[in-house]
């Protein structure tokens, strides 16, 4: 019994498809007619002819194939009146199909020519009925007024033959032209409908991490094809995944299609963060809608189909700049440990080498700290994957690689660029046959970055920036190490032609970061006091490389006689410039030794404990040069300063103006200190400006 209900149930859902499908293709015609005799028995042509003008009254029931619109089957019913010259009139009840072919020459009419056949029964006074064969041609045009419903207009020609016993042939009974104007009614089944195709419909595998990259994206395309007797207007294809979607998306509009048109549809979708929840590779339903105008009434279509989401850690190689969303820097985990690394560097007091690279370097040697470590994945390596563009990929977000202490060259790249950004520091992405690691940005012009640094050769230069490579994935070597290794990848790469430069900024406008947060995990974050000592140690390394070849060229200079206060101080001021003030206090003092009315020497060494915070003492250098050059707009400049910071605001003050007097383009750099407020800022720079005398 189960098994029977079931195929009934089957039966019943076959059938009610079939009934949609053909319904919708199947009309009915309803046809009063006026019906002109012709030939040698129309008494409209031979007066003792026999038949007068009469009627008909038609129903046909029509069919256009689906796959040849232009044709027709038909069939139907026909009653006729014909009255005679005598007193009784000829009655045809017809029976008969045809086929024809349906032209379309308007959005809303159509023209159809058509042949009938059939059998007629014939009814005449106290004559027994009669049966015999019929043929017929028509010509008809039809205006439709909605989906439903059309007016019709046209003519039709008949022959009926009768059998003559007394001839023992058969012999002409009647024939007539007939002219209608009539309806149609189409029917419209409540749901199946098919007058819409969609086909070639293809979706790429979901990326959970560019859920919101697919907004402005398509994923996939699709035909829509019209199947409708004339255009549809104002139509609109949304796109819907109940589970990972707020509300079905408008993916694409037109405002017209004609008949028998088809046109390609681009698959977007708005999804929410809910797709990042997919650890694993899924597929989800999802359903295609599409609306339109057909005839005046609002039609809509449904399709289900099925999307396949990969994990959230899946990308592909096709385009660099997608690693970019995997770089999180507002992940709570990540803002904490780069934070609060930067935070230490920061409070280790006023340092002139450039803020950017000293925090860059700190949170390195952090990540070295905390155990970080380069490991391949032998199923998802950059090496493997960067050979394959559809290569699926396995990418770590930050936290991740925070929690599991390792990563390979993309896991670790993105992992130091999202703590570089969530201090404020710009990162790119460099990318070489079989590799990526990263670029940060020393937020400096590159005339400004030459001038700071002797190693600025070596630095990337690109939207008018300057940067630093890094190849991170030699953490455990240290930043120096991985600062030398960047800059030789780099060189190598452009004199092959092969490096590749992807902004963080840049690619963000296309693949924005997720709001990915890991787990919340008690994390084990390197002691402070170990992160300024390795970062000191580190920044000591580098500077006494980059100055080496400077401290050589004074040296030499002062061995073959040059040893002069100018050459001293020019000496102390590149050590100040990298932060080695006790060599430059030494140096500016051997400048005085020299020349004791040095003021260049007292007014660098009036900055130099300035940025110590040591007032007492700046105060007494900037008062030494002012005794020797009273109008020196330098040592006007430092007095006023120093005591704008000892809080001496009058007297400050009033230096401040005398500064303005003396050098009024001096002046602009510290307006702060002839306000009326008092509030307004602290000046944490040094002007080295004592150049050689």
């Amino acid at each position: 019994m189960k098994r029977k209900r079931l195929f009934a149930w089957l039966l019943l859902a076959a059938a009610a498809s079939g009934y949609a499908q053909v319904a919708e293709n199947f009309s009915f015609h309803v046809r009063p007619e006026v019906d002109l005799p012709i030939g040698g028995k129309s008494a409209l042509f031979y007066e003792d002819a026999a038949y007068r003008v009469g009627g008909n009254a038609a129903i046909y029931g029509q069919y256009l194939f689906p796959k040849a619109p232009f044709l027709y089957a038909e069939g139907g019913a026909t009653v006729g009146l014909h009255p005679t010259q005598a007193a009784d009139a000829l009655t045809l009840a017809s029976a008969g199909v045809g086929f024809g072919c349906d032209l379309r020459v308007l959005d809303r009419v159509s023209l159809q020519l058509g042949a009938q056949g059939g059998y007629s029964f014939g009814f005449f006074g106290a004559y027994d009925p009669a049966g015999n064969p019929y043929l017929g041609g028509s010509l008809a045009a039809a205006w439709d007024l909605s989906p439903g419903f059309a007016l019709s207009a046209g003519g039709a020609y008949r022959y009926h033959v009768g059998w003559d016993p007394a001839a023992g042939a058969f012999t002409d009974l009647y024939q007539g032209v007939g002219v209608w104007a009539g309806a149609i009614l189409r029917l419209q089944p409540d749901s199946g409908r098919r007058k819409l195709r969609i086909a070639d419909l293809r979706t790429e595998p979901l990326f959970p991490v560019f859920f919101g990259y697919y907004e402005h994206n398509p994923f996939g395309t699709m035909t829509v094809s019209n199947l409708e007797n004339s255009a549809i207007t104002n139509v609109d294809v949304y796109f819907y995944v109940g589970e990972y979607m707020e509300q079905p998306m408008l993916t694409a509009s037109f405002p017209s299609i004609g008949r028998r048109d088809s046109v390609e549809v681009p698959l977007k979708a708005l999804f929410t963060s809910r797709l990042m929840n997919l650890t694993e590779r899924a597929k989800v339903a999802a359903e295609i809608k599409v609306s339109y105008t057909y005839l005046g009434e609002r039609v809509s279509y449904s399709q289900p189909v099925t999307v396949t989401v990969l994990d959230r850690n899946s990308m592909t190689w096709d385009d660099d700049r997608k690693a970019a969303s995997f770089v999180t820097p507002r992940d709570p985990t990540v803002m904490i440990f780069s934070k609060n690394t930067a935070g230490i560097i920061r409070d280790l007091g006023a340092n002139p080498l450039n803020l950017n690279f000293r925090i860059a370097m700190g949170i390195f040697e952090a990540m070295r700290l905390y155990g970080l470590n380069y490991v391949i994945d032998p199923l998802s390596s950059f090496v493997e994957a960067s050979k394959d563009e559809l290569f699926l990929d396995y990418l770590q977000f930050p936290s991740q690689s925070l929690i599991y202490r390792a990563g390979d060259c993309d896991d670790l790249s993105i992992l130091y660029a999202a703590l570089l950004e969530s201090v404020g520091i710009e990162t790119a992405f460099i990318t070489v046959p079989g590799h990526i690691f990263m670029a940060f940005s020393l937020g400096l012009t590159e005339l400004e970055a030459r001038q700071a640094f002797t190693s600025a050769g070596d630095f990337i230069y690109a939207d008018g920036k300057a940067w630093v490579p890094v190849e991170v994935t030699i953490v455990q070597d240290g930043f120096n190490k991985a600062f030398k290794t960047g800059i030789k990848q780099w060189k190598e790469a452009v004199s092959k032609g092969v490096g590749a430069f992807y902004p963080i900024h840049e690619a963000w406008r296309t693949y924005a970061p997720v709001g990915y947060t890991g787990n919340t995990l008690s994390l084990l974050f390197p002691q402070s006091d170990l992160v300024v000592q390795s970062y000191k140690a580190s920044l000591d390394a580098f500077v006494a490389q980059e100055i080496q070849p400077k401290i050589d060229g004074y040296e030499s200079i002062i061995r073959r006689g040059g040893d002069r206060a100018s050459t001293r101080n020019a000496y102390g001021i590149m050590y100040a410039r990298y932060g080695r003030f006790d060599d430059a206090e030494r140096q500016f003092k051997a400048a005085l030794a020299l020349d004791r009315r040095s003021v260049n020497a007292m007014i660098n060494l009036g900055n130099l404990f300035y940025l110590r915070e040591r007032m007492d003492d700046a105060l007494q250098w900037y008062r030494g040069a002012a005794s020797v050059e009273p109008d020196n707009p330098l040592a006007v400049a430092g007095l006023a300063r120093v005591q704008y910071e000892r809080e001496e605001y009058l007297e400050a003050q009033s230096q401040y103006a005398r500064l303005s007097a003396l050098a009024p383009d001096v002046a602009a750099r510290y307006a702060y200190i002839g306000s009326a407020s008092t509030t307004i800022m602290r000046a944490s720079s040094a002007l080295w400006d004592g150049g050689e005398e």
